[in-house]
């Protein structure tokens, strides 16, 4: 998959793959770590999870800022290192029976925002190491690995929570950040001085900036209004999708288990084809039906529950649609960003975008929630299938449709 690309983009997706392995593990070792170690209830379970999403809508904008007011690669070590340093806190402290709930907290949340600025640095930093007309290619390889970690990383991940302990699958995942920055230190690309005009501007107008460069420009400011409707009616779903799987179809944890591996598949499948694909289908077409395509896949699970017959194969129908894609989506549209807008911008764009794209999900689960008070649970995702459908409409409606090449 890497062969032909210069040592140094070898380099990045070595540490990219390393740390989004480590990553995958950690995703079920800190909650185990918390119900093992801890025995924490439902309500510290639902604090873990706010940690992991309140750092990129409170931080989110400003961490584009830092982003682009300095040099990328420096900046995607530290937070390498400092990942590092938060995460092997908790099994030194588990293993001298001093951890507590408000370290792993406070771990939570330092990653979370590390792992932002992290992301917003690597999305940037891309476009100075590849060729533009290479970029597409390089997108999918880095999604082609993100979606293996999804495959291997959890079942590793429970091996190793069976086998040792939640605190040791932990010292593993922050030994992958130390290997991580260890791979990028060793990267010999010269990295463009950043300006000092972009230096010297104000934090909010440096973000206002980044902000207009999404919202004026008439491609991706369409692209950005549809991933947050599917941001916002995927998250009414998000909350319910084991409690409508698992107690309201039937589907036991393990077949759960399988259907969720079959999406990774598609996932690793749909990124391996993106260089494909577009050599085949315009762009703004291929975009806009990914929308729909996604929108056909999450019809699938309440139409499981109206048609019991056919429970199983729309389940796995729904997991490989969306899946599969969600990586297309995530590929173009990553590359369409890094093309149009300018370097110095890149940072603050693309933390935007990672705001956009959690932000919405505690409103709809909200919604949802309070929805589910009054109206069953079938008419709650019925609700969301419709509200997502607009996503591919918002796209159509714009030049997004005129698109032909990436």
């Amino acid at each position: 998959m890497l062969a032909g690309w210069s040592r140094d983009f070898r380099a990045l997706m070595a540490a990219f793959a390393v740390s989004s392995i480590g990553t995958k593990i950690a995703r079920e070792a800190v909650p185990l770590t918390a119900v093992l170690v801890l025995q924490a209830g439902p309500g510290a379970l639902s604090l873990l999870g706010a940690a992991a999403t309140l750092p990129v809508l409170v931080l989110g904008l400003f961490a584009g800022v830092w982003v682009d007011r300095w040099r990328r690669r420096p900046l995607m070590i530290a937070a390498d290192l400092l990942r590092f340093v938060a995460v092997v806190s908790i099994p030194v402290a588990a293993w001298c029976n001093v951890l507590t709930m408000t370290q792993l907290l406070a771990v939570v949340m330092a990653v979370a925002a590390l792992s932002l600025l992290f992301m917003a640095a690597d999305a940037a930093y891309l476009p100075s190491l590849v060729e533009a007309g290479r970029l597409a290619k390089a997108n999918a390889a880095r999604e082609t690995i993100d979606a293996t970690a999804e495959i291997v990383g959890p079942p590793i991940g429970g091996v190793l929570v069976q086998v040792l302990t939640a605190p040791a699958a932990l010292l593993i995942d922050a030994v992958s950040y130390l290997v991580s920055a260890l791979f990028l230190f060793r990267m010999t690309h010269s990295e463009p001085a950043v300006s000092q005009q972009t230096e010297r501007r104000r934090t909010l107008h440096q973000i206002a900036e980044g902000l207009n460069a999404l919202w004026h420009h008439p491609i991706l400011r369409p692209l950005l209004l549809a991933r947050a409707i599917r941001t916002f009616f995927g998250g009414m779903i998000g909350p319910f999708y084991v409690l409508y799987v698992v107690r309201h179809l039937g589907v036991s944890p393990a077949a759960m288990g399988v259907l969720i591996a079959c999406g990774g598949v598609a996932a690793l499948a749909g990124a391996a084809l993106v260089p494909w694909l577009n050599a085949r289908i315009p762009a703004g077409p291929g975009l806009i039906g990914a929308f729909a395509i996604k929108t056909v896949g999450l019809a699938c699970m309440p139409l499981a529950g109206l048609l019991p017959v056919l429970m199983l194969p729309l389940l796995v129908l729904q997991q490989l649609l969306q899946d599969s894609v969600t990586s297309y989506f995530a590929v173009n549209e990553r590359t369409l960003r890094q093309k149009l807008v300018p370097n110095s911008q890149l940072g603050r764009v693309a933390a935007t975008i990672a705001v956009v794209n959690d932000g919405p999900i505690p409103l709809g689960a909200l919604i949802a929630g309070l929805l589910v008070q009054v109206v069953s649970l079938d008419t709650v995702l019925w609700i969301a299938v419709a509200g997502y459908a607009l996503s591919p409409l918002v796209a159509l409606l714009s030049p997004v449709r005129r698109l032909r090449d990436i």
